[in-house]
């Protein structure tokens, strides 16, 4: 049988445990909570005893059919886990696990994992027995354009009822690492007391900004206040924060600024394009602000360049981070100073 992950919990709730399951794909979190439900369905019906087997270059396959053979030393079911990462089962594990799914040990539940299957591999003799005696499982990852979607689903499981477009932001944030995004939820979870949560409010939970606010900083730099956005910047920093996550905020209100200007040069009035572009009311100043004293075209420049300076926040290009978003603050608030990075 074969079934998609979302369709584990109902299986195992309706069906009762298969004899084997067979979970295969490279998207670490979703293969380990479908592993751990197998697991904790087990432990529920009253599995204790577990066997794990490392599958590495040299394995044994005997001691899949040892394993399957053997009877527990106190006659109890067990969980045979066996972990084949990245590494194939070749002619003498596919025989193995052929061998043991046309006849599988009724004491037992064997769970295996490995990277995912090119689909040669699912048209094997081995993968086609475990289909028919147990449960395969392909796990994907899960789409960019289905990430915040992903993002507010698991919100929903904490309590949290988190805004499109503050999943959005953590979408970006993430780059398709759910360990990374389930991390933050539950971050947020513990340091927030709300539980409706917009851009700002996660903003400021993950990058654990207990005295400066992040937005704030970057309304002192859109308005012209270079020392003091300086000051908090740094504040920032002493106090933990991430530069991958002010430099997020900073592009997130970077590209609501270009909308905006741009709305205006089409003939839009500023209201109408605050409004269309969901410019929060206590940031609407400083977004006017910056388009009256940079102009559009300057802006639109200085998107570029915090794009071009995000290679240096996720480590493709060696530099000091801080030293990139403390330049990058002063030029936003006004200060005639050169890039770090020159424009390609």
């Amino acid at each position: 049988m074969q079934l998609k992950p979302e369709q584990l919990p109902q299986h195992l709730k309706s069906k009762g445990l298969a004899p084997i399951y067979c979970l295969s794909g490279d998207e670490p979190l979703q293969m380990l909570e479908a592993a751990d439900l197998i697991r904790a369905t087990a432990r529920a019906g009253g599995i204790e005893e577990r066997v794990v087997m490392d599958v590495e270059k040299d394995f044994d396959w005997n001691r899949l059919r040892e394993a399957g053979a053997n009877l527990s030393l106190f006659a109890h079911r067990r969980l045979l886990e066996l972990r084949l990462g990245d590494q194939k089962p070749g002619r003498e594990g596919g025989a193995a696990l052929a061998e043991y799914a046309q006849s599988p040990d009724e004491d037992a539940v064997l769970l295996i994992a490995m990277s995912k299957l090119e689909k040669q591999a699912q048209q094997t003799a081995w993968y086609g027995a475990i289909e028919a005696a147990g449960v395969t499982l392909r796990i994907w990852p899960v789409e960019a354009a289905g990430l915040p979607r992903w993002i507010v689903d698991r919100g929903r499981q904490y309590g949290l009822s988190i805004s499109e477009e503050a999943a959005r932001y953590l979408a970006d944030r993430i780059e398709g690492n759910l360990l990374a995004a389930r991390q933050e939820l539950e971050k947020l979870r513990l340091l927030s007391d709300k539980t409706e949560i917009g851009l700002e409010d996660l903003v400021n939970a993950v990058t654990d900004s207990a005295r400066y606010d992040v937005f704030a900083m970057l309304n002192e730099a859109l308005t012209g206040q270079a020392e003091r956005s300086l000051r908090m910047l740094r504040g920032l920093r002493q106090e933990g924060a991430e530069p991958l996550a002010i430099h997020g905020a900073l592009l997130w209100k970077l590209r609501q600024v270009v909308q905006v200007a741009a709305a205006e040069t089409g003939g839009m009035n500023r209201g109408q394009a605050l409004g269309k572009y969901k410019v929060w009311q206590q940031h609407q100043k400083s977004v006017g602000a910056t388009i009256d004293r940079l102009g559009a075209g300057r802006v639109a420049r200085l998107l570029a360049e915090a794009h071009r300076i995000e290679r240096v926040m996720k480590g493709a290009i060696r530099d000091d981070p801080w030293n990139q978003l403390e330049n990058f603050i002063l030029r936003l608030a006004g200060l005639r100073i050169n890039p770090l990075l020159p424009a390609k």
